[in-house]
């Protein structure tokens, strides 16, 4: 059911795009078909975060590890003081664009799923946008970009950052975490993973990250990124107070569904957060949640804490 809704968003999604292109056509064609403008086209392939050449938040690969499925593109236009919006488009892309000639440039925002049952589609403000100075535009030709590169805005703030490799020395869960540093072939990335077990007369198992997390600032986005491939769903808490002085209460942020394949997550802290009323201190945890008795593994791998302005 799922799979099918998401492609009912896709078509939906699509189907927008061109509609938009037509009335922008069909606009013009009105006032002035003179002015009429046969689109050009503008193709990506994919999009991959990579490490920069300095200044590298980590220099392991698994910081790396992304799921990029759209760009949201925009353009200026020679002669013009404002940005011409071209659209949002899923990966891989090709966008009509109603332009003939050279543009000062084009700049196309790395966009991810959020994680969560709305599954939406966000422009990820964590990743630097790629802009193409002096494009050339033809109507009816495609500018071909094929597949582009990112890597995280320097002024991004890695609050905690757990590899599970063996050269790290430490593990930032506490004992119920389980560390496989000697895993290459069941890793997402590296040598390591992390692995709670729960049998299957557990109804569920909880693990805390052992640190504790402080953002002073409430305007500030907040988001949890990991790798999961697990044989059940989990839960993932946030702990905190609602005034200084309170009680440490708990409020789940969102449950994961199993997966056969190692996949990437981006959750959104900032709601739950919203909940404590932005208190600045607070701490995480992660319950595999056992709901069909069933013994089994969750894995994870490449959990980080990531924050900016």
């Amino acid at each position: 059911m799922e799979t099918f809704f998401r492609e009912i968003m896709q078509k939906r999604r699509r189907h927008i795009a061109i509609l938009t292109m037509l009335a922008a056509v069909l606009a013009t064609g009105c006032t002035d078909k003179e002015a009429v403008v046969v689109p050009s086209f503008v193709s990506v392939d994919a999009i991959k975060l990579v490490m920069p050449t300095e200044d590298a938040l980590s220099t392991d690969s698994g910081f790396y590890v992304s799921d990029i499925v759209a760009a949201r593109l925009v353009a200026h236009y020679p002669g013009r003081t404002t940005l011409d919006t071209i659209g949002l488009f899923e990966l891989p892309l090709t966008a009509p664009v109603l332009y003939d000639g050279t543009v000062d440039y084009i700049e196309i925002f790395p966009t991810v799923e959020q994680s969560g049952s709305s599954k939406a589609l966000i422009p990820y403000t964590f990743y630097k946008s790629i802009r193409i100075d002096g494009a050339e535009l033809h109507s009816q030709d495609t500018l071909r970009l094929g597949t582009l590169t990112t890597t995280f805005d320097p002024v991004v703030e890695a609050l905690m950052f757990e590899p599970f490799e063996p050269t790290e020395g430490s593990l930032l869960f506490d004992s119920v975490m389980t560390w496989e540093p000697h895993a290459a072939g069941d890793a997402c990335t590296g040598e390591g993973y992390g692995r709670i077990h729960v049998t299957s007369d557990q109804s569920s198992r909880n693990c805390a990250i052992k640190r504790d997390f402080t953002v002073a600032d409430k305007t500030k986005a907040l988001y949890l990124e990991l790798d999961t491939r697990s044989d059940m769903s989990f839960e993932v808490y946030m702990h905190s107070r609602y005034t200084g002085g309170g009680a440490i209460d708990r409020q789940p942020v969102m449950v994961v569904r199993a997966s056969e394949q190692w996949e990437h997550l981006y959750i959104n802290l900032g709601r739950t957060w919203y909940y404590f009323n932005y208190y600045p201190d607070f701490t995480l945890s992660i319950s595999a949640l056992n709901v069909d008795g069933k013994e089994g593994d969750l894995r994870l791998d490449n959990v980080k804490l990531i924050t900016r302005p």
